[in-house]
């Protein structure tokens, strides 16, 4: 019996008569199956809220924005003079966490609140100043009995009365020192001791607390590596997270971080009454990093919800307002 030929392959004849195709295999490769491309990993989020790294790239803006400030300015001369440009003093280089609240907190805050850092705002060679009860003697021998440092002068509140009761002179003080800290028994004081031109340039005095005299270079360790918090009396509060001069962005970053959950339990509401937050420096527009919606979903996020009436509600009577005539004199 003759063999059947075929185009695609041989054929064989079998023993019953019948006519049998042989598989071909093809020299061609088989193609691969598509491999599923794999999920990228989602960005780490601060607090569960805020993108780190969009917050990365607002440092990175405002790092490059202040340099290019910098060098324009170099042949200016600046009001602290020359030392001043590109140190910590130049407002373009102090980094400021900005939070907008949805409503107004009505109790005044006198006691800023300690916010532990990962970075320290300040290093040995800051200026400090404490602000101490009479006698002042007392302390500034305390300070050295103790070997403490970090503190370069002591004013007691008699000086602040006297000596410093000048506008000028008190603004001067100011200038002259990084940060201040106070005796937790003259806080209430203070506002109308040191006036407005310490809140002005938020160099607000810290509390620390004086009577411990055994922890005392340990309280004032802690309370100039931290920054602090004060909501005051309009929607937005400023925390002072770092320098550019002094910090990279990512150490920025880590600041934030560590503030922001701090800072948030802080606030009546907390991220309910939280509306946005940005990063900006003393002389830069403010760069968002956070914003609530408008009033889409539910939840913490949503800066108005509306609130559609019951059927209940709908169909209960209006209350009637009594209508008083009045009679023409």
């Amino acid at each position: 019996m003759a063999k059947v030929p075929t185009s695609k392959g041989k054929a064989r004849v079998t023993s019953n008569g019948t006519v049998k195709k042989s598989k071909v295999v093809s020299d061609k490769p088989k193609k691969a199956g598509a491999v599923p491309a794999e999920q990228a990993p989602s960005p780490p989020l601060i607090s569960g809220k805020v993108d780190a790294s969009q917050v990365l790239k607002a440092c990175k803006a405002l790092a490059a924005y202040t340099e290019r400030r910098l060098s324009a300015k170099q042949h200016e001369l600046p009001l602290g003079g020359n030392d001043s440009l590109g140190s910590s003093k130049d407002t373009d280089n102090t980094v400021w966490m900005q939070i907008t609240v949805k409503q107004l907190d009505s109790k005044r805050q006198v006691k800023p609140a300690r916010i532990a850092l990962a970075h320290p705002l300040l290093d040995h060679d800051a200026s400090v100043c404490l602000l101490t009860k009479d006698p002042q003697r007392e302390y500034k021998d305390l300070l050295m009995e103790k070997n403490i440092t970090l503190v370069n002068r002591v004013v007691g509140v008699e000086k602040l009365k006297g000596k410093f009761r000048p506008f000028d002179a008190r603004r001067q003080l100011v200038r002259d020192h990084d940060l201040f800290l106070a005796d937790e028994r003259i806080v209430p004081m203070l506002p109308k001791l040191c006036g407005s031109v310490f809140y002005k340039d938020r160099k607000f005095p810290i509390p620390v607390d004086l009577t411990k005299k055994k922890h005392l270079a340990e309280t004032i360790e802690r309370a100039v590596a931290s920054t602090y918090y004060m909501q005051n009396k309009g929607s937005c509060s400023t925390i002072k997270v770092g320098f550019l001069n002094r910090h990279s962005p990512e150490e920025l970053v880590e600041n934030i971080a560590q503030a922001l959950p701090a800072v948030v339990a802080r606030i009546p509401g907390k991220w309910s009454n939280v509306q946005n937050i940005e990063i900006k420096t003393g002389k830069s527009a403010a760069l968002p990093v956070w914003n609530c919606r408008l009033s889409e979903g539910q939840g913490d996020e949503v800066r108005w919800t509306s609130e559609e009436p019951n059927d209940a509600d709908a169909d209960a009577p209006k209350p009637k307002t009594k209508r008083v005539r009045t009679e023409k004199a």
